[in-house]
């Protein structure tokens, strides 16, 4: 099937094909297309540059492209048919402007691409400024940089002489993502000292950890940078030793702890569900 071919007499355009280089964006979606012969797919692009007539094409943020119903099916499960494009990177492609069934140029439908992680091009200033981190100045958290390209502000709060490392996942060009796991982040600074006394105990308590550690301890003692021999020895040994908190989208998160060599540098993690209850200490 001339999936191109159908799709070019199903829709409107405007001239001919030509090149051009697109800086794709983050987010898209899929449709089936009225006929019902082939899926449509959009991703949406943050500048699109006319090669030809060496020039940017304003107001078009959106390309598009047809995948056969087969091809979607097969894509469906984990969304392979997004990945043509990646966020924040450019791209050489061959395409016509297409009319939306409105009648407005609404996109550049693409119909090959040709080159990937393309430079020297006039949307490279463009790219530099997306691709820029996001610093955000909190008032409870302090300065919180965001890579765009890992999706995680971090930043560091000082705690019982260690710096601990905050990791904040979101989605960076949806700030209603942000939202959830920063007021996550808040509470647990706020609360930091009976938050951390509760995990310390949780870990100790844990009866198959602390028999792993208590073993450990005593097959390599003089390597590990702590010593107990009760639970409570434990919980009180872990003080001070806080490494990081990493917080999901979803608002659950996880605590990590030095494990002052105990597991010959493994960290020891508490899992917290979005509800806030502990529900998993381990060694990793």
């Amino acid at each position: 099937m001339d999936m191109n071919g159908i799709y070019q007499k199903d829709n409107k355009f405007e001239g001919e094909e030509s090149l051009y280089y697109v800086l794709a964006g983050n987010g898209g979606s899929s449709r089936l297309s009225k006929n019902e012969k082939y899926h449509i797919i959009t991703c949406s692009a943050v500048a699109i540059y006319d090669i030809n007539a060496d020039c940017v094409v304003k107001k078009i943020k959106i390309m598009t492209w047809p995948i056969s119903n087969q091809e979607y099916e097969a894509q469906n499960e984990n969304s392979e048919y997004f990945n043509r494009f990646k966020d924040g990177v450019i791209y050489k492609v061959l395409g016509r402007l297409q009319y939306s069934t409105f009648g407005e140029l609404a996109f550049l439908y693409v119909k090959e691409v040709l080159e990937e992680n393309v430079s020297g091009t006039k949307l490279d200033k463009k790219q530099e400024k997306y691709l820029a981190p996001i610093v955000l100045e909190d008032d409870v958290l302090g300065k919180l940089v965001l890579e765009k390209s890992e999706g995680l502000f971090e930043g560091t709060y000082h705690f019982l002489g260690n710096d601990i490392t905050i990791y904040i996942e979101v989605e960076w060009s949806s700030k209603a993502t942000w939202k959830k796991p920063l007021a996550v982040a808040r509470d647990f600074v706020e609360h930091i000292v009976s938050r951390d006394e509760a995990f310390r105990e949780y870990i100790a308590a844990d009866e198959a950890l602390y028999d792993a550690a208590l073993e450990c301890l005593e097959d390599y003692e003089d390597e590990c940078e702590i010593h107990f021999s009760t639970p409570e020895e434990f919980a009180n040994a872990l003080k001070g030793r806080m490494k990081y908190i990493f917080v999901n989208q979803n608002g659950s998160y996880t605590i990590g702890y030095d494990d002052g060599y105990v597991f010959g540098g493994h960290e020891i993690d508490v899992d917290v569900d979005s509800k806030g209850k502990m529900v998993c200490a381990d060694m990793r």
